[in-house]
Protein backbone atom coordinates (compact mmCIF):
# COMPACT_ATOMS: atom_id res chain seq x y z
CA UNK A 1 0.00 0.00 0.00
CA UNK A 2 2.57 2.49 -1.20
CA UNK A 3 0.58 5.70 -1.57
CA UNK A 4 -0.88 6.04 1.92
CA UNK A 5 -0.03 9.34 3.57
CA UNK A 6 -0.66 9.74 7.29
CA UNK A 7 -1.77 13.18 8.45
CA UNK A 8 -0.48 13.81 11.96
CA UNK A 9 -3.31 14.84 14.24
CA UNK A 10 -1.79 17.65 16.25
CA UNK A 11 -4.91 18.64 18.15
CA UNK A 12 -8.40 17.27 18.68
CA UNK A 13 -9.80 20.74 19.21
CA UNK A 14 -10.86 20.93 15.58
CA UNK A 15 -14.11 19.03 16.02
CA UNK A 16 -14.73 19.49 19.75
CA UNK A 17 -17.26 22.27 19.44
CA UNK A 18 -18.57 21.31 16.03
CA UNK A 19 -21.92 19.76 15.31
CA UNK A 20 -21.77 16.17 14.15
CA UNK A 21 -23.25 17.01 10.74
CA UNK A 22 -21.01 19.99 10.01
CA UNK A 23 -19.17 18.31 7.14
CA UNK A 24 -21.90 16.03 5.75
CA UNK A 25 -23.68 16.53 2.44
CA UNK A 26 -26.70 15.03 0.76
CA UNK A 27 -26.33 11.95 -1.45
CA UNK A 28 -28.27 12.12 -4.69
CA UNK A 29 -29.74 8.77 -5.73
CA UNK A 30 -28.57 7.84 -9.23
CA UNK A 31 -31.09 5.65 -10.98
CA UNK A 32 -30.38 2.71 -13.21
CA UNK A 33 -28.21 -0.36 -13.03
CA UNK A 34 -25.25 -1.60 -15.03
CA UNK A 35 -25.57 -4.85 -16.96
CA UNK A 36 -23.55 -7.62 -15.36
CA UNK A 37 -23.17 -11.37 -15.64
CA UNK A 38 -25.43 -12.64 -12.81
CA UNK A 39 -23.64 -15.98 -12.93
CA UNK A 40 -20.12 -14.61 -12.76
CA UNK A 41 -17.89 -17.26 -11.11
CA UNK A 42 -16.35 -14.70 -8.73
CA UNK A 43 -19.74 -13.49 -7.50
CA UNK A 44 -20.12 -15.47 -4.27
CA UNK A 45 -16.53 -15.05 -3.09
CA UNK A 46 -16.45 -11.30 -3.73
CA UNK A 47 -19.78 -10.88 -1.96
CA UNK A 48 -18.54 -12.88 1.02
CA UNK A 49 -15.37 -10.78 1.29
CA UNK A 50 -17.35 -7.54 1.17
CA UNK A 51 -19.82 -8.76 3.78
CA UNK A 52 -16.97 -9.86 6.03
CA UNK A 53 -15.46 -6.37 6.07
CA UNK A 54 -18.78 -4.57 6.38
CA UNK A 55 -19.21 -6.65 9.52
CA UNK A 56 -15.91 -5.25 10.78
CA UNK A 57 -17.10 -1.69 10.36
CA UNK A 58 -16.22 -0.62 6.83
CA UNK A 59 -19.10 1.74 5.93
CA UNK A 60 -19.50 1.33 2.18
CA UNK A 61 -17.75 -0.68 -0.54
CA UNK A 62 -18.16 -0.98 -4.28
CA UNK A 63 -16.26 -3.71 -6.10
CA UNK A 64 -16.21 -4.21 -9.86
CA UNK A 65 -14.46 -7.11 -11.54
CA UNK A 66 -14.15 -7.81 -15.27
CA UNK A 67 -12.58 -10.76 -17.08
CA UNK A 68 -13.48 -13.34 -19.69
CA UNK A 69 -16.67 -14.09 -17.74
CA UNK A 70 -17.82 -10.51 -18.08
CA UNK A 71 -18.49 -7.79 -15.52
CA UNK A 72 -19.77 -8.20 -12.00
CA UNK A 73 -20.45 -5.55 -9.35
CA UNK A 74 -20.79 -5.96 -5.60
CA UNK A 75 -22.26 -3.02 -3.71
CA UNK A 76 -22.20 -3.20 0.07
CA UNK A 77 -22.96 -0.90 2.96
CA UNK A 78 -23.94 2.74 2.79
CA UNK A 79 -23.09 5.78 0.70
CA UNK A 80 -24.29 7.77 3.72
CA UNK A 81 -24.38 6.05 7.08
CA UNK A 82 -26.69 8.55 8.76
CA UNK A 83 -29.53 8.03 6.27
CA UNK A 84 -28.67 4.42 5.42
CA UNK A 85 -28.54 5.19 1.70
CA UNK A 86 -27.06 2.24 -0.18
CA UNK A 87 -24.07 2.18 -2.49
CA UNK A 88 -25.42 2.02 -6.07
CA UNK A 89 -24.10 0.91 -9.46
CA UNK A 90 -24.02 4.27 -11.22
CA UNK A 91 -22.52 6.45 -8.51
CA UNK A 92 -19.35 8.37 -9.32
CA UNK A 93 -16.53 8.73 -6.83
CA UNK A 94 -13.18 10.43 -6.52
CA UNK A 95 -10.46 8.08 -7.77
CA UNK A 96 -7.62 10.10 -6.19
CA UNK A 97 -4.14 8.95 -7.26
CA UNK A 98 -5.44 6.51 -9.85
CA UNK A 99 -5.51 9.82 -11.75
CA UNK A 100 -1.71 9.51 -12.01
CA UNK A 101 -2.07 6.69 -14.54
CA UNK A 102 -4.09 9.07 -16.69
CA UNK A 103 -1.42 11.76 -16.29
CA UNK A 104 1.35 9.34 -17.25
CA UNK A 105 -0.67 8.26 -20.28
CA UNK A 106 -1.08 11.88 -21.36
CA UNK A 107 2.67 12.53 -21.01
CA UNK A 108 3.50 9.40 -23.02
CA UNK A 109 1.04 10.34 -25.77
CA UNK A 110 2.64 13.79 -26.00
CA UNK A 111 6.06 12.09 -26.06
CA UNK A 112 4.93 9.85 -28.94
CA UNK A 113 4.20 13.02 -30.92
CA UNK A 114 7.62 14.46 -30.13
CA UNK A 115 6.33 17.23 -27.86
CA UNK A 116 8.11 15.84 -24.78
CA UNK A 117 11.34 13.89 -24.36
CA UNK A 118 11.19 11.73 -21.23
CA UNK A 119 14.91 11.85 -20.46
CA UNK A 120 15.16 15.62 -20.86
CA UNK A 121 15.40 17.72 -17.67
CA UNK A 122 12.08 19.18 -16.59
CA UNK A 123 13.84 22.56 -16.66
CA UNK A 124 13.55 22.50 -20.46
CA UNK A 125 9.77 22.76 -20.11
CA UNK A 126 9.26 24.72 -16.88
CA UNK A 127 10.23 28.27 -15.98
CA UNK A 128 12.99 29.21 -13.56
CA UNK A 129 10.54 30.76 -11.08
CA UNK A 130 8.95 27.29 -10.66
CA UNK A 131 12.13 25.23 -10.47
CA UNK A 132 14.79 27.47 -8.90
CA UNK A 133 13.31 27.22 -5.36
CA UNK A 134 13.16 23.40 -5.64
CA UNK A 135 16.16 21.26 -4.71
CA UNK A 136 17.70 19.71 -7.84
CA UNK A 137 15.13 21.57 -9.92
CA UNK A 138 17.62 21.82 -12.78
CA UNK A 139 18.53 18.12 -12.62
CA UNK A 140 15.52 15.79 -12.51
CA UNK A 141 14.02 14.58 -15.77
CA UNK A 142 10.46 14.08 -16.93
CA UNK A 143 10.89 10.32 -16.59
CA UNK A 144 12.10 10.69 -13.01
CA UNK A 145 9.03 12.75 -12.15
CA UNK A 146 6.84 10.03 -13.68
CA UNK A 147 8.54 7.25 -11.69
CA UNK A 148 8.85 9.15 -8.40
CA UNK A 149 12.62 8.86 -8.61
CA UNK A 150 13.32 12.61 -8.81
CA UNK A 151 14.07 13.09 -5.11
CA UNK A 152 11.46 15.84 -5.01
CA UNK A 153 9.68 16.11 -1.68
CA UNK A 154 5.93 15.58 -1.34
CA UNK A 155 4.00 18.65 -0.22
CA UNK A 156 1.21 16.56 1.35
CA UNK A 157 3.65 15.13 3.91
CA UNK A 158 5.19 18.47 4.85
CA UNK A 159 4.27 19.40 8.47
CA UNK A 160 3.34 22.97 7.52
CA UNK A 161 0.90 21.70 4.90
CA UNK A 162 -0.67 19.27 7.36
CA UNK A 163 -1.01 21.93 10.03
CA UNK A 164 -2.75 24.20 7.53
CA UNK A 165 -5.23 21.39 6.87
CA UNK A 166 -6.19 21.32 10.52
CA UNK A 167 -6.34 25.08 10.92
CA UNK A 168 -8.37 25.82 7.80
CA UNK A 169 -9.87 22.63 6.37
CA UNK A 170 -12.25 24.30 3.90
CA UNK A 171 -9.70 26.80 2.59
CA UNK A 172 -7.43 24.73 0.36
CA UNK A 173 -4.27 25.99 -1.37
CA UNK A 174 -3.97 26.01 -5.15
CA UNK A 175 -1.20 24.11 -6.94
CA UNK A 176 1.30 26.97 -6.86
CA UNK A 177 0.70 27.46 -3.14
CA UNK A 178 1.19 23.74 -2.55
CA UNK A 179 4.55 23.73 -4.32
CA UNK A 180 5.69 26.60 -2.09
CA UNK A 181 5.73 24.15 0.83
CA UNK A 182 8.82 22.64 -0.84
CA UNK A 183 10.67 25.88 -1.42
CA UNK A 184 14.23 25.88 -0.12
CA UNK A 185 13.83 22.40 1.39
CA UNK A 186 16.52 19.77 0.75
CA UNK A 187 15.94 17.00 -1.77
CA UNK A 188 15.22 13.52 -0.46
CA UNK A 189 17.99 12.07 -2.65
CA UNK A 190 19.85 12.69 -5.88
CA UNK A 191 17.60 12.19 -8.94
CA UNK A 192 17.52 8.60 -10.14
CA UNK A 193 19.05 7.05 -7.03
CA UNK A 194 15.94 6.02 -5.05
CA UNK A 195 12.14 6.05 -4.92
CA UNK A 196 9.86 8.39 -2.96
CA UNK A 197 6.22 9.02 -3.84
CA UNK A 198 5.58 12.67 -4.67
CA UNK A 199 2.29 14.32 -5.52
CA UNK A 200 4.37 17.43 -6.14
CA UNK A 201 6.20 15.69 -8.98
CA UNK A 202 2.90 15.02 -10.74
CA UNK A 203 1.94 18.66 -10.25
CA UNK A 204 5.04 19.59 -12.25
CA UNK A 205 4.02 17.04 -14.89
CA UNK A 206 0.65 18.75 -15.23
CA UNK A 207 2.36 22.05 -15.90
CA UNK A 208 4.69 20.42 -18.41
CA UNK A 209 1.73 18.90 -20.29
CA UNK A 210 -0.08 22.23 -20.32
CA UNK A 211 3.03 24.06 -21.54
CA UNK A 212 3.79 21.79 -24.49
CA UNK A 213 0.13 21.25 -25.48
CA UNK A 214 -0.80 24.92 -25.12
CA UNK A 215 -4.06 24.23 -23.29
CA UNK A 216 -5.44 23.38 -19.88
CA UNK A 217 -5.05 19.92 -18.41
CA UNK A 218 -8.84 19.50 -18.49
CA UNK A 219 -8.78 20.06 -22.26
CA UNK A 220 -5.80 17.73 -22.66
CA UNK A 221 -7.50 14.97 -20.66
CA UNK A 222 -10.68 15.35 -22.69
CA UNK A 223 -8.85 15.32 -26.03
CA UNK A 224 -6.31 12.58 -25.30
CA UNK A 225 -8.28 10.10 -23.18
CA UNK A 226 -11.91 10.86 -22.32
CA UNK A 227 -13.27 11.56 -25.82
CA UNK A 228 -11.22 8.96 -27.76
CA UNK A 229 -12.29 6.21 -25.34
CA UNK A 230 -15.87 7.51 -24.99
CA UNK A 231 -15.57 7.64 -21.20
CA UNK A 232 -19.04 9.00 -20.52
CA UNK A 233 -18.73 8.49 -16.75
CA UNK A 234 -15.39 10.21 -16.22
CA UNK A 235 -15.24 13.81 -15.00
CA UNK A 236 -12.55 16.39 -14.28
CA UNK A 237 -12.82 19.87 -12.82
CA UNK A 238 -16.23 19.17 -11.29
CA UNK A 239 -18.06 21.73 -9.16
CA UNK A 240 -19.60 20.90 -5.81
CA UNK A 241 -23.07 20.90 -7.37
CA UNK A 242 -21.93 18.61 -10.16
CA UNK A 243 -20.32 16.20 -7.72
CA UNK A 244 -23.55 15.93 -5.73
CA UNK A 245 -25.56 15.36 -8.91
CA UNK A 246 -23.26 12.45 -9.81
CA UNK A 247 -24.29 10.57 -6.68
CA UNK A 248 -20.95 10.78 -4.89
CA UNK A 249 -21.08 9.21 -1.42
CA UNK A 250 -20.31 10.82 1.93
CA UNK A 251 -16.81 10.21 3.24
CA UNK A 252 -15.64 9.24 6.73
CA UNK A 253 -12.56 9.01 8.93
CA UNK A 254 -11.68 7.94 12.44
CA UNK A 255 -10.26 10.72 14.62
CA UNK A 256 -9.72 9.18 18.07
CA UNK A 257 -8.40 5.63 17.42
CA UNK A 258 -11.69 4.35 18.86
CA UNK A 259 -13.22 2.76 15.73
CA UNK A 260 -15.82 5.56 15.54
CA UNK A 261 -16.21 7.20 12.15
CA UNK A 262 -16.97 10.88 11.63
CA UNK A 263 -18.54 12.36 8.51
CA UNK A 264 -15.99 14.77 6.99
CA UNK A 265 -17.40 14.96 3.45
CA UNK A 266 -17.12 18.72 2.89
CA UNK A 267 -13.53 18.79 4.13
CA UNK A 268 -12.69 15.70 2.07
CA UNK A 269 -14.24 17.19 -1.08
CA UNK A 270 -12.62 20.56 -0.48
CA UNK A 271 -9.22 18.85 -0.61
CA UNK A 272 -10.17 16.72 -3.63
CA UNK A 273 -11.36 19.70 -5.70
CA UNK A 274 -7.77 21.01 -5.57
CA UNK A 275 -5.93 17.80 -6.48
CA UNK A 276 -6.18 18.47 -10.20
CA UNK A 277 -3.93 16.28 -12.35
CA UNK A 278 -2.40 14.26 -9.53
CA UNK A 279 -5.69 13.11 -8.04
CA UNK A 280 -8.71 15.09 -9.19
CA UNK A 281 -10.63 12.72 -11.48
CA UNK A 282 -14.16 11.63 -10.58
CA UNK A 283 -15.44 8.46 -12.28
CA UNK A 284 -17.60 5.41 -12.15
CA UNK A 285 -15.54 2.24 -11.84
CA UNK A 286 -16.72 0.90 -15.19
CA UNK A 287 -14.96 3.80 -16.89
CA UNK A 288 -11.78 3.24 -14.90
CA UNK A 289 -11.74 -0.39 -16.04
CA UNK A 290 -12.49 0.70 -19.62
CA UNK A 291 -9.50 3.07 -19.52
CA UNK A 292 -7.20 0.37 -18.13
CA UNK A 293 -8.38 -2.11 -20.76
CA UNK A 294 -7.49 0.36 -23.50
CA UNK A 295 -4.12 0.95 -21.85
CA UNK A 296 -3.25 -2.74 -21.56
CA UNK A 297 -4.56 -3.56 -25.03
CA UNK A 298 -2.40 -0.89 -26.66
CA UNK A 299 -5.29 1.14 -28.04
CA UNK A 300 -4.53 4.42 -26.25
CA UNK A 301 -0.71 4.38 -26.30
CA UNK A 302 1.79 2.34 -28.29
CA UNK A 303 3.17 -0.97 -27.09
CA UNK A 304 6.56 0.70 -26.76
CA UNK A 305 5.09 3.31 -24.42
CA UNK A 306 3.28 0.63 -22.42
CA UNK A 307 6.58 -1.22 -22.04
CA UNK A 308 8.07 1.95 -20.56
CA UNK A 309 5.16 2.27 -18.15
CA UNK A 310 5.87 -1.28 -16.99
CA UNK A 311 9.61 -0.79 -16.55
CA UNK A 312 9.79 -0.91 -12.76
CA UNK A 313 12.12 0.83 -10.33
CA UNK A 314 12.89 -0.43 -6.84
CA UNK A 315 13.60 1.86 -3.91
CA UNK A 316 16.48 1.21 -1.53
CA UNK A 317 14.09 0.22 1.25
CA UNK A 318 11.99 -2.12 -0.89
CA UNK A 319 12.28 -5.84 -1.50
CA UNK A 320 10.16 -5.71 -4.66
CA UNK A 321 9.61 -3.15 -7.42
CA UNK A 322 7.77 0.02 -6.45
CA UNK A 323 6.70 1.93 -9.52
CA UNK A 324 6.83 2.23 -13.28
CA UNK A 325 5.52 5.30 -15.11
CA UNK A 326 2.13 6.00 -13.56
CA UNK A 327 1.72 2.39 -12.44
CA UNK A 328 2.24 0.80 -9.02
CA UNK A 329 3.65 -2.71 -8.87
CA UNK A 330 2.05 -5.35 -6.63
CA UNK A 331 3.54 -8.80 -6.44
CA UNK A 332 2.99 -10.44 -3.07
CA UNK A 333 -0.71 -11.11 -2.70
CA UNK A 334 0.30 -14.76 -2.79
CA UNK A 335 3.64 -15.27 -1.02
CA UNK A 336 4.04 -18.93 -1.99
CA UNK A 337 3.58 -18.36 -5.72
CA UNK A 338 3.90 -14.60 -6.30
CA UNK A 339 1.67 -13.26 -9.04
CA UNK A 340 2.74 -10.08 -10.80
CA UNK A 341 -0.07 -7.54 -10.66
CA UNK A 342 -0.11 -3.81 -11.06
CA UNK A 343 -2.38 -0.78 -11.26
CA UNK A 344 -2.74 2.13 -8.86
CA UNK A 345 -4.20 2.99 -5.50
CA UNK A 346 -5.69 6.28 -4.46
CA UNK A 347 -6.36 7.84 -1.08
CA UNK A 348 -8.29 10.84 0.14
CA UNK A 349 -8.95 12.02 3.65
CA UNK A 350 -12.18 10.02 3.83
CA UNK A 351 -11.94 7.46 1.07
CA UNK A 352 -9.73 5.02 -0.78
CA UNK A 353 -9.70 3.38 -4.21
CA UNK A 354 -7.72 0.84 -6.21
CA UNK A 355 -7.53 -0.47 -9.75
CA UNK A 356 -5.73 -3.79 -10.13
CA UNK A 357 -4.79 -5.63 -13.29
CA UNK A 358 -3.88 -9.34 -13.15
CA UNK A 359 -2.12 -10.32 -16.42
CA UNK A 360 -2.13 -14.06 -15.73
CA UNK A 361 -5.93 -14.22 -15.77
CA UNK A 362 -6.58 -10.97 -17.65
CA UNK A 363 -8.76 -9.61 -14.85
CA UNK A 364 -9.48 -6.03 -13.84
CA UNK A 365 -10.57 -5.12 -10.32
CA UNK A 366 -11.85 -1.74 -9.14
CA UNK A 367 -12.47 -0.95 -5.47
CA UNK A 368 -13.83 2.17 -3.81
CA UNK A 369 -14.44 2.53 -0.07
CA UNK A 370 -15.82 5.65 1.62
CA UNK A 371 -13.61 5.50 4.71
CA UNK A 372 -10.13 6.95 4.73
CA UNK A 373 -6.83 5.49 5.89
CA UNK A 374 -4.81 8.69 6.14
CA UNK A 375 -5.35 9.10 9.87
CA UNK A 376 -3.53 6.72 12.20
CA UNK A 377 -6.16 4.56 13.90
CA UNK A 378 -8.05 1.29 13.68
CA UNK A 379 -9.55 2.12 10.28
CA UNK A 380 -6.14 2.22 8.66
CA UNK A 381 -6.09 -1.54 9.14
CA UNK A 382 -9.81 -2.15 8.56
CA UNK A 383 -9.81 -0.46 5.17
CA UNK A 384 -6.44 -1.85 4.09
CA UNK A 385 -7.47 -5.40 5.05
CA UNK A 386 -10.60 -5.14 2.95
CA UNK A 387 -8.63 -4.07 -0.11
CA UNK A 388 -5.93 -6.70 0.45
CA UNK A 389 -8.47 -9.52 0.77
CA UNK A 390 -10.21 -8.48 -2.45
CA UNK A 391 -6.93 -8.10 -4.35
CA UNK A 392 -5.52 -11.37 -3.06
CA UNK A 393 -8.63 -13.29 -4.16
CA UNK A 394 -8.63 -11.80 -7.65
CA UNK A 395 -4.87 -12.07 -8.08
CA UNK A 396 -4.83 -15.77 -7.20
CA UNK A 397 -8.09 -16.79 -8.89
CA UNK A 398 -7.70 -19.58 -11.43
Amino acid sequence: MKSVIFIAIISSVLFTSCKKELYSTTVTPVSGTITVNPNHPMKDSLTAIVQKHLGKGVPGVQVMVKNASGLYIVNGGFSKIETKQPITDNMATWIYSISKTYMATVILKLAERGLIKLDTPAAVYLSKDILDPLANGNKFTVRQLLSHSSGLRNHTTEPAYQLAQLNSPLNQPNLKEKIKYLHDKPALFEPGTDFAYSNSGYTLLQWIAEKVAGKSYQEILEDEIIKPLNLTKTYYGVSEARLLALGAPNYYFERHDNAVLENITKWHNSIAFGLEGYGGIVANGTDVIKFYEALMNGTIISNASLTQMRTWITGKRSDEPDYGLGLEYYGKYNKTTPTVTYGHEGDGLGGTTQILYVPVNNTYLFITINAGRQIAGQYVRKVADCKIDLCRFVATYR
